[in-house]
């Protein structure tokens, strides 16, 4: 299946046929069988292992019989295999349990990386060693203020050219500070030779291979590209991917919203863009709104409209993995959980318990003007940051 090849447990998807659009978003419920609520979604059944290929193969008694010294014995043969298989399958199982993925440099069972509080290389080196265990993913932003800022983000490339990590980018849907630009015209197309050189540059710096948050959290009111109209921002999106695949086709594209209903969008799903546009889905889930300093609370991050298992769910109906690309702490503001291990440990149980449906996660770490919720040296959180120490 090319749309499930991984990169580190990230799927790779092919590029769609054409360059031609797809058909604006249909409702959940009729994309994929989605559901109204999150539920279970049963596996196609699988084929039968039968071999027979003769009439001897049909008899009842599929056993081989061996000539070895001694009386003869019948060998149940296939029996022996099947239970070969189960003890090696088994053994794989626990080995990546307890060593994670194949290929993770943290050696857990997911892809697992952070936001260093200073933005560079020498900051996550620093974190990786705090927590004393390696990084596999870094977040960074771009500014983006012009069209410049976005599509040739000359420092930002430089600074993390040739650094061990796969790296997760915000790339804004439009520049903040520019007049006139609008999703309308992003989706008929008026912006893709931005968004070409958005992809040869990115390459030119051997980070061709990197994952795209491409306008995150556009279902909350607070960027200049908020999905106001879903089927337009859809298409907006369909037009970047595009464009930006013809010179830098190996990206991975993360559709990413805020968890919770917020006040943008309320149903995300309407600006999904189609299977073929995406490579994971995301969702940002801080402590706060509710804090999960309560059962309550954390049952609602987790449980409630639009939490996690919500996502979750949605992300396997569309045979995606799950990316967590911010989350953290939040000492500051209202609504949030402040020093707050059980929001921690509660995450970590999360990441435990659907390791192998998990893209990635990044840890924010927040300074005064954002989360304050940084862990380490010096930290305003301890009891947080001592229980992501251990966990993480």
């Amino acid at each position: 299946m090319s749309n499930r090849t991984r990169l580190f447990g990230l799927p790779r998807i092919s590029p769609a046929p054409s360059d031609e659009l797809v058909s604006a978003p249909v409702p959940p419920d009729e994309d994929m069988g989605f559901p109204a609520s999150p539920g279970e979604f049963a596996t196609a059944p699988g084929r039968s292992a039968d071999r027979a290929s003769s009439p001897r193969s049909a008899r009842r008694d599929r056993t081989f019989r061996l000539t070895v010294p001694g009386p003869r014995r019948s060998v149940p043969h296939l029996r022996w295999w099947l239970a070969l298989g189960i003890a090696v399958v088994a053994g794989l199982a626990l080995f990546i349990a307890t060593t994670g993925k194949p290929g993770n440099r943290s050696g857990l069972p997911w892809a697992s990386g952070v936001y260093p509080v200073d933005g560079t290389p020498a900051g996550a080196a620093a974190f990786a060693a705090w927590r004393g265990r390696p990084l596999d993913v870094v977040e960074a932003w771009s500014a983006r203020a012009t069209w410049a800022q976005i599509d040739d983000p000359t420092w930002l490339y430089q600074r993390w050219k040739g650094e061990p990590y796969t790296m997760a980018f915000g790339v804004p849907m439009l520049p903040e500070n520019v007049q006139g630009v609008s999703l309308q015209a992003c989706a008929a197309g008026t912006y893709n030779a931005y968004w070409r050189e958005f992809g040869q540059v990115i390459s030119s710096y051997g980070l061709g291979h990197s994952i795209i948050r491409l306008g995150w959290e556009f279902n909350g009111n607070w960027y200049v590209w908020q999905a106001t109209n879903p089927a337009t921002w859809a298409q907006c999106w369909q037009q970047i991917v595009i464009s930006a695949r013809s010179t830098a086709p190996d990206l991975q594209w993360d559709w990413d919203v805020n968890r919770g209903v917020s006040a943008g969008l309320a149903n995300p799903v309407l600006a999904y863009p189609g299977n073929a546009y995406v490579s994971m889905i995301g969702v940002d889930n801080y402590d706060s709104w509710p804090p999960a300093t309560t059962a309550a609370g954390w049952q609602t991050q987790l449980n409630g409209p639009q939490g996690l298992n919500y996502w979750l769910s949605f992300a396997k109906a569309h045979h995606k993995l799950l990316s967590v690309p911010e989350w953290g702490s939040v000492a500051t503001g209202t609504k949030a959980g402040d020093d707050d291990p059980r929001y921690v440990n509660d995450m970590r149980a999360f990441f435990a318990a659907n390791a192998s449906a998990i893209a990635f996660e990044c840890n924010f770490q927040g300074t005064s003007a954002t989360t304050a919720g940084s862990y380490g040296a010096g930290t305003p959180i301890p009891k947080a940051s001592a229980a992501y120490k251990a966990a993480f």
